[in-house]
């Protein structure tokens, strides 16, 4: 059988994002080779808005949905996963910064696992966090550079420290199909966890997670992150929810 090339959707789940971020980020993802199409799940427009003044909605890579209400971040992700058109897809938050170093990074991962990617999740070693008010940066998930993450190791890592960095972050590239293992969950019973119980949910169907050394962006933390602005529930479910599988 003649291999297929494997293809890249962007899916970015936004809301009152396009000023400080998504301006800049999207003619990167848009304009990258590998890159086949690009989703916009906007909660309430004003994003498309943005789009559509900067001329930008007529590319034919971009995909624009504006949802009828509120879906909260976890439903708006999913909503995502379900809409891409392809085998896997790059699920970014619309307040992070990616150079386009990091989808031939991507790609060359998911050429370099061959159909054991189909499985694979792929995250950022290199996750580093920036601090807009003060400039500061921060890395709390480079000692998991390398590690693969599986049903058998799963329950050791939620004992290491950082955990929550690396499996609540979100920022991945999925392969579709991980959409079948996410339950439509009202976003009340999920806040700030929706990263962990989607990856929760994969390793428990059987997928890895892979934190590559190498791939890096900017992941930037705010106040009118949806982290900050629900922390306090967040970490409550975080710290007393059984996340082991």
């Amino acid at each position: 059988m003649a291999y297929v090339t494997p293809s890249l959707t962007v899916a970015i789940p936004t809301m009152d994002r396009w000023d400080k971020f998504l301006k800049k980020q999207l003619p990167v993802y848009l304009d990258h080779p590998l890159v086949e199409c690009v989703i916009v799940c906007d909660e309430n427009g004003n994003d498309i808005s943005g789009i559509c003044e900067a001329e930008l909605h007529d590319n034919p890579k971009l995909r624009l949905y504006e949802n009828e209400s509120v879906m909260g971040v976890y439903g708006n992700k999913r909503q995502c996963l379900l809409k891409a058109p392809t085998d896997f897809v790059a699920v970014l938050d619309s307040d992070n910064y990616f150079e386009a170093s990091y989808f031939d990074k991507i790609m060359n991962c998911i050429h370099r696992d061959g159909e054991d990617a189909k499985k694979t999740i792929y995250a950022a070693s290199g996750n580093e966090r920036l601090f807009l008010d003060t400039g500061a940066t921060e890395n709390r998930v480079a000692h998991f550079s390398g590690k693969r993450i599986d049903r058998r190791n799963w329950n050791d890592v939620l004992q290491t420290v950082g955990w929550n960095f690396l499996l609540n972050d979100g920022n991945a590239v999925w392969p579709k199909s991980i959409v079948g293992y996410m339950p439509d969950i009202p976003e009340e019973r999920v806040v700030g966890t929706d990263s962990i119980l989607a990856m929760r949910q994969a390793i428990q169907a059987g997928y890895t997670l892979s934190v590559e050394p190498g791939l890096c962006y900017i992941h930037t933390v705010h106040d009118g992150s949806h982290w900050t602005q629900n922390q306090a529930a967040s970490n409550r479910l975080l710290a007393t929810m059984d996340w082991r599988v």
